[in-house]
């Protein structure tokens, strides 16, 4: 038979999950967030420490898949940014 464990035991974690979420951006990194809707999305480019930087909508096609690239190699500039992840 399995003990069971008590609850209280264990350590609280002190993070939430959004900052264990950011210590996996490399360092020197941009982030693209996406919220896909039917005819537009929303799309969001955030520093590693989660600072926006810029956020727009787009349609559904190939023309805004290449401003999202765009977007993201001129933050990248800005920012003095190694990369981008998704």
């Amino acid at each position: 038979m399995r003990a069971h464990q008590n609850l209280a035991e264990e350590e609280p974690s002190n993070e939430n999950s959004t900052a264990k979420k950011l210590k996996q951006v490399p360092e020197w990194y941009l982030m693209i967030g996406m919220a896909p809707h039917k005819k537009k999305h929303a799309a969001v480019i955030m520093t590693q420490d989660a600072i926006v930087q810029t956020k727009f909508k787009l349609t559904n096609s190939r023309d805004s898949f290449e401003e999202v690239l765009q977007r993201a190699k001129a933050e990248m500039l800005k920012t003095g940014s190694r990369g981008v992840v998704q």
